[in-house]
């Protein structure tokens, strides 16, 4: 499934109309170490509003917890459905367990697009989607 940055709501929307729009899976990231920034609840909170504005996409979305461990098994307990943690932390394993245990994916693929510098973020990940076989 293709992968896209998003840094705010209004790119959350935009990617998921877009992904809405040409009828494909997509997964919303959050910018990197968002899980220290932006915190748990506060990429909880876009992801629910994200899918409140636009319910017929089909987005996953995926809180990057960069090298910290305590971040995504916080995400996990407060029921983020995807996560990112770098594949060398030495507590990946156990974080990876507690994940499957509740149903997350912990997350490896790396995104395909960052919408930080997009000026349409909708019509970027509709080309996107739209080079996907």
């Amino acid at each position: 499934m293709p992968a896209v940055v998003v840094h705010d709501l209004a790119q959350a929307i935009q990617a998921a109309r877009a992904a809405g729009a040409a009828r494909a899976r997509l997964t919303l990231r959050s910018a990197p170490a968002a899980g220290r920034g932006l915190g748990v609840g506060g990429w909880l909170a876009l992801a629910d509003a994200a899918r409140a504005a636009v319910p017929t996409a089909d987005v996953a979305f995926c809180l990057d917890c960069a090298d910290d461990p305590g971040d995504a098994q916080a995400a996990i307990a407060a029921g983020a459905e995807r996560i990112a943690l770098a594949s060398d932390v030495p507590a990946h394993a156990r974080i990876r367990a507690l994940a499957d245990a509740v149903g997350a994916t912990l997350d490896r693929e790396p995104p395909a697009l960052d919408l930080a510098f997009t000026r349409d973020p909708e019509a970027a990940v509709g080309r996107l989607l739209m080079s996907k076989p």
